[in-house]
């Protein structure tokens, strides 16, 4: 295994949403595939696929990422809140709701929790999720 310090795996994440926030999908994924090899410890980078997955609204792929992670951190609010996201957009309601409390209780003051809170408010305030039909073999742009 390659030994890479932190600072660098943390260079190549932000390199990674940098292609996703410009619809590079495939360049993000290779970036965050990569990144899951130097880390087996770390799900974080398990999260970041899930959210290119999540990106192409492939709702099926982005929880089979974030469970992943969820088994390298079974009390990582990053996964659980994402994983509640992706779980309310394919349909299963009451499942994501679930996932966003536990997000939420995990992380009471930091970032993930108050994602997860606030998608929680706007279930609960009535916001459905656009209904998609997910296409399993979408090609990535």
């Amino acid at each position: 295994m390659i030994s890479i310090d932190r600072q660098n795996l943390g260079l190549l994440m932000e390199a990674g949403y940098i292609y996703l926030g410009m619809g590079c999908f495939e360049e993000a994924r290779e970036v965050f595939e990569g990144v899951t090899v130097l880390t087996a410890e770390s799900e974080l980078p398990l999260v970041a696929v899930g959210n290119v997955e999540f990106a192409l609204m492939r709702y099926d792929h982005a929880v089979r990422n974030y469970r992943k992670a969820l088994k390298r951190r079974g009390d990582s609010p990053f996964a659980r809140a994402y994983l509640g996201e992706a779980l309310f957009f394919k349909g299963d309601r009451d499942e994501g709701v679930r996932e966003l409390e536990k997000a939420s209780s995990l992380d009471p003051k930091g970032p993930a929790g108050d994602f997860a809170r606030s998608l929680l408010t706007a279930i609960r305030d009535g916001f459905e999720a656009p209904p998609v039909k997910e296409t399993t073999h979408q090609r990535i742009p």
